[in-house]
């Protein structure tokens, strides 16, 4: 078996969030945080090594009809992710399943002096680079795109859109949207000229599991309501799009703080928790200097995003937030999902 290396990379969200989940159109950008996966032949017992702020090693025997056994501790969201993927390849596994070594690092998703999560789309990430190698392992005849976004769908019990997954797999800026029949669609972007931003981190990760249980009441409790928020955001996110297209600068920042203030709307009436202290924040400080400012993805915590169409703003903003994490290498250009055999 020749050695295999995968790396794919984390994302953020620009515009679309929520709305997307009931197939709204979104813009996603993929950031130079990447989880690597090898995955190499062992004569041994097979061990799945995971790394974020350090290494586990975790012992495990696994079989053709996709079950899995941790033989001491469990790996946590990582050994299910890998549970998860075995069970949707039942029946185009080997009878007999060779030893591995699979080394997951998805260590530049969290933070190096305490080890907090970024919220920069880890877990699809990791499911991307994994379902790879694993696909490349076994040499499937299954799409990897599609198993990747199944995998991941199921690994979130159904939940989720599935923008981050298909970010890290395109790179790059994407048009996303889920069709009519439940399928994702990606569409590769150019990004804007005159269009500044800078992601600056909350200082905290956030659940997003949690808030979307929280839409969800508003769901199920109010229907008419959460129609009628999710159709409002729906409408901007398309508008945005067509803005998108045509690459005007102003009516994409007029977009973005239209989207912020949609976003607003449905965090009171569900009380999600999009809009944190440090978003609040973030957004005051990008108000007072004319540039505009949202939450990336759920909110609550992780990243927001600065926008301008200044440059001299964002680094004006950067000035004014020096305590804060920031990416300003942040690049339209990042390479999605990468394969190496060696």
């Amino acid at each position: 078996m020749r050695p295999i290396a995968v790396s794919a990379p984390g994302k953020l969200v620009i515009a679309g969030e929520y709305a997307v989940i009931d197939g709204a159109p979104a813009t996603a950008l993929a950031v130079n945080r990447r989880s690597r996966i090898s995955v190499s032949a062992t004569p041994g017992q097979s061990v799945l090594e995971v790394t974020t702020s350090s290494t586990e090693r975790f012992p495990f025997t696994w079989q053709a009809d996709g079950g899995l056994q941790f033989t001491g501790n469990d790996p946590a969201e990582r050994g299910e992710l890998l549970r998860v993927l075995l069970k949707q390849l039942i029946g185009r596994l080997p009878a007999a399943m060779p030893g591995v070594v699979i080394s997951i690092d998805s260590s530049e998703f969290y933070l190096p002096t305490d080890g907090q999560k970024l919220g920069l789309g880890s877990s699809a990430a990791v499911c991307v680079s994994l379902t790879t190698a694993l696909h490349a392992l076994f040499d499937l005849p299954d799409d990897v795109q599609q198993l990747c976004d199944t995998v991941h769908r199921e690994f979130q019990g159904g939940k989720g859109s599935g923008i981050d997954v298909a970010t890290s797999l395109h790179g790059g800026v994407i048009r996303f949207q889920r069709e009519a029949m439940g399928l994702p669609k990606s569409e590769v972007l150019s990004w804007p000229q005159g269009l500044y931003m800078l992601p600056v981190w909350t200082g905290h990760a956030a659940s997003t599991g949690q808030m979307l249980e929280r839409l969800d009441g508003l769901r199920d409790t109010n229907p008419s309501m959460y129609l009628s928020l999710i159709g409002d955001l729906t409408q901007i996110a398309g508008s945005f799009q067509e803005a998108w297209q045509r690459q005007n600068v102003p009516e994409l920042l007029d977009l973005l703080g239209t989207y912020h203030c949609g976003l607003n709307r449905l965090d009171e009436t569900a009380a999600v928790g999009i809009y944190s202290a440090e978003h609040v924040d973030f957004q005051r400080r990008a108000a007072a200097i004319g540039a505009v400012y949202k939450p990336s993805g759920a909110g609550g915590g992780d990243f927001g995003l600065v926008f301008s169409d200044s440059s001299a703003k964002i680094e004006q903003f950067a000035a004014d937030c020096d305590s804060a994490l920031m990416l300003p290498d942040w690049s339209p250009f990042v390479p999605g999902v990468e394969l190496r055999i060696d």
